[in-house]
């Protein structure tokens, strides 16, 4: 046991997460989750371990770990490793089971259905949470007036031809596709809305708010809390975990050829504290900002910070200003990374110079992940690249805590509101 006690653990956050322990040539011996990565992995330094415990210890070279936002995204991380590396440590996941997708069916007037495991590119998830998944999902439909009923259900209704025999035509207002009651062109187009919601787009929160508050305000408690309820369901689905085989995988790096290869872009003689920023708000309500901190290439959870942001309206450029501003006239690091483009690498270098600070600045572009110079000028880099890579990793862990505390705070309000 003398080589596994010398793998150094006082770094690794008291945060959830994945672990991977691994032998000789980095071979992955073993992938575990944990609420709490630190108590996690400090328990297998225990004496007396015994079992596969024990060999899979006496076998250990390096434990490396994965920061997640939460407890679901480990345990989909997790499966994913597991099937990826096939550890020999695991005990393999022989059933296979997968999350609930929400699916579109391909036919003359679509219908969502709710299937386990990616079946085609019309599905959308993971979704953790199979319960608040279905909640809004009928919520979805009522409120589009799509579908509600069985595949059996639709079958027999489309055979009849007769939508007066559906209680859902009656009650919940369905606009009974089953029996063309609905021209295709417009019913397509409501489902056009009702997919936005499972891409990410525009959804009506602050009307269902405000028909919440509403009801609440005329003692209406049983609609106001019904509609809370669905509210809090919808939040829940667009926590999604969004895990592919693979997509985390690129957060294990080798740090210090990370630092490197970045000093060589920046110019700089040494990076050791890079910062990065997000900012998170819905449409101008409850604005948030997060300020992740990574030293030596490592996250250091100490020196992370959320803002409450005190500019009102919808501009990410004077949200960017006023966190910049906020946060480096008593701090300081050796690189700013901004999650964005040229203006947001623009508006970061404004506010420094506005209180005289000289900080080396860096924006990364979503999808191409293209990094954007001081001077405008893009740099791609390669997808191996350990610099892109960690500015990644960065720029990924600030949206998170950005997204959550933004999250956190809009649920309070909503609390709030109905007290």
């Amino acid at each position: 046991m003398e080589i596994a006690e010398s793998i150094k653990t006082e770094n690794i956050p008291d945060s959830p997460g994945v672990y991977l322990i691994k032998g000789l040539y980095g071979k992955v011996l073993y992938v575990g989750k944990a609420r709490n990565l630190k108590k996690r992995v400090s328990s297998y330094f225990q004496k007396n371990l015994t079992g596969k415990t024990f060999y899979l210890m006496s076998n250990a070279r390096k434990i490396e770990y994965i920061q997640t936002l939460n407890e679901k995204e480990a345990k989909l991380l997790e499966e994913q490793l597991i099937k990826l590396f096939k550890p020999k440590y695991n005990v393999l996941m022989t059933d296979d089971k997968n999350y609930p997708f929400v699916s579109i069916t391909d036919e003359t007037y679509p219908r969502f259905k709710i299937v386990r495991g990616r079946k085609d590119k019309n599905c959308f998830g993971p979704y953790p949470d199979a319960g608040a998944l279905r909640t809004a999902l009928r919520f979805v439909k009522k409120l589009f007036s799509l579908p509600l009923c069985t595949d059996a259900q639709f079958a027999r209704i489309k055979k009849l031809k007769n939508p007066q025999s559906c209680i859902y035509f009656h009650i919940e207002n369905c606009s009974a596709p089953c029996c063309g009651k609905i021209e295709p062109q417009k019913y397509q187009e409501k489902m056009k809305m009702a997919l936005e919601f499972f891409k990410g787009g525009r959804f009506p929160f602050e009307k269902l708010k405000r028909k919440m508050q509403e009801s609440a305000k005329n003692l209406n408690f049983e609609k106001a809390k019904e509609l809370r309820d669905i509210i809090f369901s919808l939040e829940k689905i667009l926590e999604k975990v969004r895990v592919v085989a693979g997509d985390k995988i690129k957060y294990l790096i080798e740090p210090e050829e990370a630092l490197k290869e970045l000093e060589k872009i920046t110019g700089l003689e040494k990076i050791s504290v890079i910062d990065g920023i997000d900012i998170s708000h819905l449409y101008g309500d409850e604005p948030t900002a997060s300020v992740v901190s990574f030293v030596d290439g490592v996250p250091q959870r100490k020196r992370w910070r959320k803002y409450s942001v005190k500019f009102k309206g919808i501009d990410d450029y004077a949200m960017i200003r006023e966190i910049i501003k906020r946060r480096y006239r008593h701090e300081t690091c050796d690189l700013i990374l901004i999650d964005g483009g040229q203006g947001q690498v623009s508006s970061v270098k404004k506010a420094l110079n506005e209180i005289n600070k000289k900080i080396k600045v860096l924006g990364l572009a979503k999808r191409e992940e293209v990094i954007i110079k001081e001077d405008g000028k893009p740099l791609k880099l390669s997808q191996v690249s350990s610099a892109l890579k960690l500015l990644m990793y960065i720029r990924d862990e600030a949206h998170r805590f950005a997204i959550s505390f933004h999250r956190l705070k809009r649920r309070k309000k909503m609390v709030n509101s109905e007290q």
